[in-house]
């Protein structure tokens, strides 16, 4: 009768199975590091090198791309709300960031009312018409969830959202905070005698 024994992980009988990304000679992260590019073979380990480092860089690219494109958003937004808010004002009611909100919103209604007076019809919409009604439409759900954007209401917030340029570094300095739609005050009701 043939009996099988199981070696324990350090054993030197032991097989690891092989591991191609713990190997540690191979972690060329950067495509300027690999030498001798143009005379790999297809299937060598050197391609493989160059595929993981073009595709590390390809990743990197997009989420830079990406998070520029949020920070140009969140910039964009904030100067609107610095220029929104009078000058007279050292700071903002609720009422009034509401108001401001709701501005921020319709903002393209301009455009939007623009391009469709100019729909013919059985004629498809303009792309741009498309592109403003879902930019209003994220806005809008986000003010429904809770709109990030400077607290207004808070004069030494709102001195040093005046004195700030417009770059994103500068944010740190500005506090912000999220403002919902439920949050918007009831106006009260007058009532007959």
């Amino acid at each position: 009768m043939l009996t099988l024994q199981l070696r324990p992980p350090g054993h030197w009988l032991y097989l690891r199975p092989y591991q191609s990304h713990l190997q540690p000679n191979n972690k060329k992260k950067s495509i300027d590091k690999i030498k001798g590019i143009e005379k790999a073979h297809p299937f060598s380990r050197k391609a493989k090198q160059v595929r993981r480092a073009y595709a590390r860089e390809d990743r990197i690219a997009k989420v830079k791309s990406i998070s520029d494109e949020i920070k140009t958003r969140q910039v964009d937004r904030i100067v609107w709300f610095k220029y929104a808010l009078p000058d007279d004002l050292t700071s903002a009611t609720p009422d009034l960031v509401h108001e401001l909100i709701e501005q921020y919103i319709n903002r393209n209604e301009d455009e939007i009312n623009a391009l469709k007076a100019t729909i013919r019809p059985n004629r498809p919409k303009p792309a741009k018409l498309d592109v403003y009604l879902m930019v209003m439409g994220k806005d809008r759900q986000e003010y429904e969830a809770g709109f990030k954007l400077p607290d207004l209401c808070n004069a030494a917030n709102v001195s040093k959202l005046r004195e700030w340029e417009g770059d994103y570094n500068g944010l740190a300095a500005i506090r912000m905070v999220h403002i919902a739609a439920s949050e918007k005050p009831t106006q009260p009701t007058a009532t007959a005698p």
